[in-house]
């Protein structure tokens, strides 16, 4: 699918349109409609799995990027993905075992790949306080939604 035709696109429309953004441990699918349109998408697997996190489906997103461990964008994938379950060991595993260009721009820009992977660690160590506090949750969830879609940004400007 061509990038206009994919950013044009019902599914992607509705996902960046969400509002208030997605909690930061969903207890499940945001739209369960959007779910077989995503599939649906002739869009690489990575886009496929981007636009299933942000619909906060953990299985959906999970099932595509373990197909392609080692690929640092599904990798990324996984580490938030996992991030939001929560299961923040799991995904700080995933956060050491990835690196790709972009990763300054979205967690440390400006700065260094091993700053941006400090900062990637730093906000799951911040998320489980919030979990543990129920202090500053909007704050965060405003944050990870930025976070998950600059790199929407990014995989979909890249299809």
């Amino acid at each position: 699918m061509a990038k206009p035709e994919l950013w044009s696109s019902t599914v992607v429309q509705t996902l960046f349109a969400r509002s208030p953004p997605a909690p930061l441990s969903p207890k499940g699918i945001w739209r369960q409609d959007l779910t077989a349109q995503i599939n649906q998408l002739s869009a690489n697997l990575n886009v496929r799995a981007v636009l299933h996190l942000l619909n906060d489906d953990f299985n959906g997103c999970h099932e595509l990027v373990q197909t392609q461990e080692g690929n640092p964008y599904s990798d990324h994938l996984h580490s938030i993905a996992h991030r939001r379950e929560p299961d923040y060991e799991n995904s700080k595993y995933w956060i050491a075992s990835f690196s790709h260009e972009h990763l300054t721009e979205i967690y440390s820009p400006g700065g260094t790949i091993t700053q941006a992977k400090q900062e990637m660690t730093k906000f799951v160590d911040a998320l489980q306080s919030v979990e543990a506090s129920g202090n500053g949750v909007a704050d965060h969830e405003k944050r990870q939604w930025e976070e998950m879609t600059k790199l929407a940004r990014i995989l979909i400007d890249s299809e």
